[in-house]
């Protein structure tokens, strides 16, 4: 398995803070099954102003240190970069870390809480520079929680959705789990990622996640989330994702929130 979204670089930001839990959290991932991991720190959020010669330098001794240790692990850079109006600029400027690099795909994250004004037209901009925007953990935003429907528009427009591991199996709680899994039920889930932090407090590793889309969309299908589709992104090649977006609107949608309460009912099958 191919983990696209890990923060494992210790210093950088909120992810381990010396070299030995970075080692750790490398030992982890490995017997977990995962083969390879994208190096994502914070970037330009607010809080961690990470540049791309930092992440290079920092990966460069991480993998040295893994490869001393004899641990069967490839690591890659790549950034969680913060989805805002300054991103296009940065992007020009050659400051943005791609995923492994490569030029051709961009972890973008949005807040928490809403789905800012602008976002459509931002991820246009940079699929007209030749950059496929991935969209992390859509799960975990309240206003997709709220209405999962919310992200069909950036599925259809090209864009990918990264579901963290950890809420398919509850770590985040019964809300992102659920509207993780609406997504996925629907076709609306490209890719899974750890979004590890640390060996303890949230620990890499993607089996236990594999085995719910297994439970719900096959063996074939978790094969193309947590294998082949990470694969091409890494080596920058063309991901295509076949009907998913248009089966989602075609089935309509359950309520999310059996009962109501104050929980949107999004469309009905």
């Amino acid at each position: 398995m191919i983990d696209l979204h890990v923060h494992i670089l210790p210093g950088l930001d909120d992810g381990p803070r010396e070299m030995q839990e970075a080692v750790s959290m490398c030992r982890m991932a490995a017997a977990d099954g995962v083969t390879t991991v994208v190096a994502a720190p914070h970037m330009f959020n607010g809080l961690y102003e990470v540049e791309r010669e930092t992440i290079l330098a920092a990966v460069g001794r991480l993998a040295q240190r893994i490869s001393t240790e004899a641990i069967p692990l490839t690591l890659l850079p790549g950034a969680d970069v913060c989805l805002d109006a300054g991103l296009i600029e940065r992007f020009r400027q050659g400051r943005v870390m791609t995923i492994a690099d490569a030029g051709k795909y961009l972890l973008v994250e949005l807040s928490r809480d809403v789905i800012p004004r602008g976002v459509e037209g931002i991820l246009f901009s940079l699929q007209l520079a030749g950059i496929c925007p991935v969209i992390s953990h859509p799960e975990r935003n309240a206003a997709v929680q709220e209405d999962p429907a919310r992200v069909i528009p950036f599925a259809r427009s090209g864009n990918l959705l990264q579901v963290t591991a950890g809420s398919l199996t509850g770590d985040f709680g019964a809300t992102a789990e659920h509207c993780a899994k609406v997504l996925l039920e629907r076709g609306l889930v490209h890719l899974v990622a750890s979004d590890a932090h640390s060996p303890a407090r949230r620990p890499p590793g993607l089996s236990r996640a594999r085995e719910v889309v297994e439970q719900l969309r096959g063996r074939r299908e978790a094969e193309e989330i947590f294998e082949e589709r990470p694969a091409d992104i890494v080596a920058g090649r063309t991901v295509t994702v076949p009907e998913t977006v248009e089966k989602a609107c075609e089935v309509g949608w359950r309520r999310i929130w059996p009962g109501g309460g104050q929980r949107a009912a999004i469309r009905e099958s």
